[in-house]
């Protein structure tokens, strides 16, 4: 026992869980500091400033400073939202090669003990060195047996289980650091958008103040020029530097508004099509490729759901009377359905399970959705061709003399015909 004892002894841990906390808290106490220090900057610029009667290259200068800040805090706040999610990419790399490698060491140990096994039982009498000389024949057979094991070629896995065991370790420590890591960020981004809303009010109250002082101060221009037309010239052009300075943070502010407001929708739909991907593997997974509990039955060339199976007959009977040869498909597999979102979704994971299906050529449903794996649906054809206008003759026929037998159309679809038009 002690050979596995020793090839399996992982190596100290670098640091301690309570010595990474404690080191990474340091990052979230040096953006504390720089973040205190631009906010004190632009606070100093704007809290004694007042905005109605202020030389108006301070103005500019205070406006400038607000903008500053808000800027540098939300650079900050990207920062850090970045490191937050490249912190967690590394725990979800760790925690799978964690496992791969917790596999192999559980494998590796099996094969070593079956060895060892081995080594024993195959031993059938006291032949070598060791017994000959020793007091108890069958006790030296049986170490040099292990000592045959292990300079055998089974020293092998004994080292391949010493670095399994040093790389396993090596992997937890990494994904131990990256989660501390990444928590350390998340308190720092909390940190930072406080600030930032701070920094952005601040911002606001200032340029609403401005707004105000240059529409009043050009107002009163017009008057000041019936008196003094150089006084008033000048007055304008301060107002409409500070005007153009307004202009600038308006266009820096929508700037942010719609990057915002890109990302809260880039994240929604991320939520979004991993939530609709997981209700439409649980859909397809509940419906059995080779579900013999459905009622199938074949009628006119169909194979369909007892519950349509007069309505299709029916109806392929009345459009033959009319002059049309209708064939088709009805009935399919999940598995069938899947296959048929690769070949005209993509084949990537989002494609087949999640990308919409009227953006997917031809349109087909995601699987778990589509009534052709419940045998309630017929795609059509005539004459061996897919019916794909809805100008055709056989589709307008199709849609005068469908509804008599229950069966409703979809609409992106001239081809796909069910009971309840999906």
């Amino acid at each position: 026992m002690l050979l596995f004892a020793a090839a399996a002894a992982a190596p100290a841990a670098a640091q301690s869980d309570e010595e990474i906390i404690k080191q990474s808290g340091q990052v979230v106490r040096d953006t504390e500091a720089q973040r205190e220090a631009l906010d004190q900057a632009a606070a100093e610029a704007t809290e004694s400033l007042d905005a109605a009667n202020a030389d108006a290259e301070d103005l500019i200068d205070a406006l400038n400073k607000a903008q500053a800040a808000v800027d540098a805090q939300q650079s900050a706040l990207d920062e850090a939202e970045r490191a937050v999610a490249d912190a967690e990419a590394v725990v979800l790399e760790a925690e799978a090669r964690i496992v791969e490698l917790e596999t192999e060491l559980t494998a590796t140990q099996e094969g070593l003990r079956e060895a060892v096994i081995e080594s024993y039982v195959s031993f059938q009498a006291p032949t070598g060195t060791f017994s000959v000389l020793g007091s108890d024949p069958w006790q030296n057979a049986r170490e040099e047996a292990l000592a045959g094991f292990a300079a055998g070629s089974r020293i092998d896995d004994i080292d391949d289980l010493r670095r399994l065991g040093e790389e396993l370790e090596r992997w937890r420590l990494q994904a131990l650091e990256a989660a501390v890591e990444a928590e350390t960020h998340r308190r720092a981004a909390a940190l930072i958008l406080a600030d930032l809303r701070t920094a952005v009010d601040r911002e606001a109250e200032l340029s609403v103040a401005a707004e105000e002082r240059v529409e009043r101060r050009l107002y009163e221009v017009q008057t000041i020029r019936q008196l003094d037309a150089t006084l008033a010239a000048e007055i304008e052009a301060a107002e409409r530097r500070i005007a153009s300075a307004l202009e600038r943070q308006r266009a820096e502010e929508e700037a942010r508004r719609r990057a915002e407001e890109e990302r809260r929708r880039a994240e929604e739909a991320r939520l979004r099509a991993e939530q609709e991907e997981a209700e439409a593997r649980a859909l397809a997974e509940s419906v059995d490729p080779s579900d013999t509990d459905l009622p199938l039955v074949w009628v006119s060339g169909f194979e369909v759901h007892t519950q349509i199976a007069d309505a299709v007959e029916g109806l392929v009977a009345a459009m033959e009377a009319e002059g049309f040869n209708l064939g088709g498909w009805g009935y399919r597999t999940a598995q069938e359905q899947i296959s048929l979102r690769r070949s005209h979704c993509g084949t990537s994971e989002w494609d087949i399970w999640s990308k919409p299906s009227s953006t997917c050529r031809p349109p087909t449903a995601r699987p778990g959705r589509s009534n052709h794996e419940k045998g309630l649906a017929i795609d059509l054809t005539n004459n061996g061709r897919l019916i794909t206008s809805r100008n055709s003759a056989v589709f307008q026929a199709l849609q005068r003399l469908a509804p008599s037998f229950g069966l409703k159309n979809l609409p992106s679809e001239p081809w796909h015909w069910s009971v309840d038009g999906r």
